[in-house]
């Protein structure tokens, strides 16, 4: 029941794992007699992501009520002396009150991006760093503790098995793909290397060829319209130590998430029809949180590599620690 582990793995870099994910995993590996991938180190990492943007986010709550506060002494007096779950609920419930604005101002402006009510908007252009094609730059000033972008794509969950993933990976590393399929620590898989928003759930020929049609029924009509903050697969990886200016973080939509709003959620569920526990979300992503203030620059987040694999040449690693 357990896919081959490609976290931190081939082209993969990691999201964190999301709470409400822990209950399928640790049904799962009570039922099948297997201990879950996610170890006590992944978990102490998971809860530092949490805590590190909880405090971000505080802060940003802090800003925008006039209640301005130093980041530092956030940090140096920590207010989230929580449990992980506490810590991981209220990144749950802030990073959904931004998501569900950011969708709204979506609709809203049916797509053009002069009518937002965001203080920013995202663009993809040729990256400051050379050679490494397109990145994402902010456009406008986004404060520390803002979700900027989420991860697109179709999304494989565990339940899919090995040959799922297997294909993915298999055309991911392809020379006429960009590699852009990433797992969470949860071992969700999203890949990016199709137009979402192409698909039609009634349309075979609006699949790609490589998913057949045993994996490709889903029954949920999400990613049906453009999202233009759907472009974390264009985030690159800083090429100097303090570049780095977002957390990646797993966010699960949750299945009350609004009708309306539906359509701009930028990923889909690859197939439904097999699932024994059912997925208990609406949809899978990983959203990019601000780590400081940005205003008109690139983004970059830690792409955190498995360091007991071969490093490509352009990786610089930034933490060793966190991408064990």
């Amino acid at each position: 029941p357990f896919p081959p582990s490609f976290s931190n793995g081939d082209k993969l870099h990691v999201g964190v794992m999301s709470s409400r994910l822990w209950a399928l995993a640790e049904t799962l590996a009570e039922v099948f007699g297997r201990g879950t991938r996610c170890t006590p180190t992944c978990r102490q990492q998971w809860h530092m992501d949490h805590l590190k943007v909880a405090m971000c986010i505080y802060h940003r709550v802090l800003k925008l009520s006039g209640e301005f506060q130093p980041f530092d002494d956030i940090l140096k007096h920590n207010p989230f002396e929580l449990g992980a779950s506490d810590t991981s609920e209220y990144t749950f419930e802030h990073t959904h009150a931004q998501l569900m604005y950011m969708l709204e101002s979506v609709h809203a402006a049916d797509g053009d991006q002069s009518d937002f009510k965001m203080d920013f908007s995202l663009a993809v252009k040729p990256s400051t760093i050379s050679a490494a094609g397109n990145g994402v730059f902010v456009q406008g000033k986004a404060i520390r503790g803002s979700v900027l972008a989420l991860y697109p794509g179709l999304f494989a969950i565990p339940e899919h098995g090995p040959e799922v993933y297997e294909t993915i990976m298999e055309r991911n590393n392809k020379d006429e793909h960009k590699g852009y399929a990433i797992a969470r620590m949860d071992s969700i898989l999203l890949d990016a290397n199709v137009e979402i928003s192409s698909i039609d759930d009634g349309d075979d020929s609006t699949w790609p060829e490589y998913y057949t049609p045993e994996t490709r029924r889903n029954y949920k009509m999400l990613a049906s319209k453009k999202n233009p903050y759907a472009v974390g697969q264009y985030i690159n990886h800083p090429q100097e130590q303090g570049m780095q200016n977002v957390q990646q973080l797993a966010f699960d939509f949750p299945t009350d998430f609004a009708h309306h709003l539906r359509p701009y959620i930028p990923t889909k569920l690859i197939s439904s029809n097999f699932i024994g526990f059912g997925h208990r979300e609406l949809a899978s992503t990983i959203v990019y949180i601000a780590t400081r203030d940005i205003e008109d620059e690139e983004i970059f987040v830690d792409y955190r590599l498995n360091p007991s694999l071969p490093y490509p040449e352009w990786y610089l690693p930034i933490d060793e620690e966190a991408a064990r």
